[in-house]
């Protein structure tokens, strides 16, 4: 067995702190391990100096370096690896729950409210608070610690606006916005700012800030995002039409007029309800999925409930629906015109149908306003009976 010469234990201190170890209570340890290694496997023909490169790679991978990192880590970070796992555990749960809760709102199921809460929660209150005081260790600058702890903290507000928002809680619009506009005003730019000076972090800091700018831009956009203006003005033109026919009802009153005209009127408004029925029940057949036995067994008001939400009527508008639309729209025109024959002193009985742009409305609001149409033949029936 070889003996380690005091000479031999100098060197292998100084080598120790040249390759930047420099805890005192650390040098002393890889001392004592190298010179027992080196005393139990080098033999007396051996080099010393080459027998001391070969050993030295046995304690790293690219320094000796990475022992006092470790070090520091495990006396900084006492639960480091702890918290290392549970960031992982907790994104993966994150991810699993936020990505069932989108597949259950979407099929309707139920759970969706609750998958929901639970990864936007996980990601929000576990996940990215771990993940600041990880980058805490990782990062080397102060500058860019509190960037990047900012940017986690914008985060958390951010994912927790969404999920108010999607739950309909109160404070969804504060914490949405004041998210979205920190991360994409303040956020981007200010990383972009702290990482451009430095030429080895140049070209990731702008592909990345290209990146985040565009997604917060375009959740920016989306913010209030609501209905088109021709879906918002189809609403409004209902809520109108809804109005006046209780107005039209509240101030009617029966006037005598030729009752050959009475009787060509009523067949008229009946024939044109019947149009209107067999309209009303091809659109929520088409939207809903239903057969023409399933919609005939079932009250209106179920089927009505099965349309899909917020479905557009050009998606369903087929040319049997087209042509059906077309033929009340000519009856409704014929009515019109008998009526400002028949009254003329009575312009509030006529309906102007051609303010309704099928095309443009929802399938809820489509159906909406066919019934406003029933609303007035309903009128008319009591005027000309």
């Amino acid at each position: 067995m070889v003996k380690v010469s005091d000479e031999q234990v100098d060197f292998i201190l100084r080598e120790i702190e040249a390759r930047g170890v420099t805890i005192e209570d650390l040098q002393w340890n890889l001392l004592d391990h190298m010179c027992c290694i080196i005393e139990n496997e080098m033999s007396e023909t051996d080099n010393f100096d080459q027998f001391f490169q070969r050993l030295l790679p046995r304690f790293f991978n690219d320094n000796l370096r990475e022992i006092q990192e470790e070090t520091e880590l495990l006396l900084t970070f006492k639960h480091f690896y702890a918290m290392k796992k549970t960031v992982n555990i907790s994104g993966l749960l994150a991810a699993v729950f936020t990505l069932l809760g989108s597949v259950f709102k979407v099929m309707h199921w139920p759970g969706a409210g609750v998958s929901f809460v639970l990864g936007i929660a996980i990601f929000s209150l576990i996940f990215l608070p771990l993940m600041i005081a990880l980058k805490f260790r990782d990062e080397g600058s102060k500058t860019d610690k509190l960037v990047l702890s900012f940017g986690f903290l914008v985060g958390i507000v951010a994912s927790l606006g969404f999920l108010f928002k999607m739950m309909h809680w109160p404070g969804a619009n504060i914490l949405m916005l004041s998210g979205l506009v920190s991360f994409t005003f303040v956020y981007v730019p200010l990383y972009f700012f702290t990482r451009v000076r430095r030429p080895e972090l140049r070209f990731n800091a702008t592909v990345n800030s290209v990146l985040m700018m565009g997604c917060g831009g375009l959740l920016f956009a989306m913010y209030n995002l609501g209905y088109s203006t021709r879906v918002e003005e189809s609403s409004r033109q209902a809520y109108r039409l809804l109005n006046e026919e209780v107005q039209k009802m509240d101030q009617s009153k029966v006037i005598s007029v030729n009752r050959e005209d009475v009787k060509a009127l009523q067949r008229q408004v009946m024939k044109l309800n019947e149009e209107i029925i067999s309209l009303k029940s091809m659109i929520i057949r088409s939207s809903a999925k239903l057969t023409k036995q399933e919609y005939d067994a079932m009250p209106e008001d179920e089927a009505f409930a099965r349309l899909p939400k917020e479905e557009a009527m050009s998606r369903i508008l087929n040319a049997n629906i087209q042509h059906k639309w077309d033929d009340v729209c000519k009856l409704t025109e014929q009515i019109n015109g008998r009526l400002r024959t028949a009254y003329p002193g009575q312009k509030d009985l006529v309906f102007e149908i051609s303010s309704i742009d099928l095309a443009s409305n929802t399938t809820k609001i489509a159906l909406q306003n066919l019934t406003l149409i029933q609303m007035h033949l309903r009128l008319l029936k009591l005027i000309a009976s």
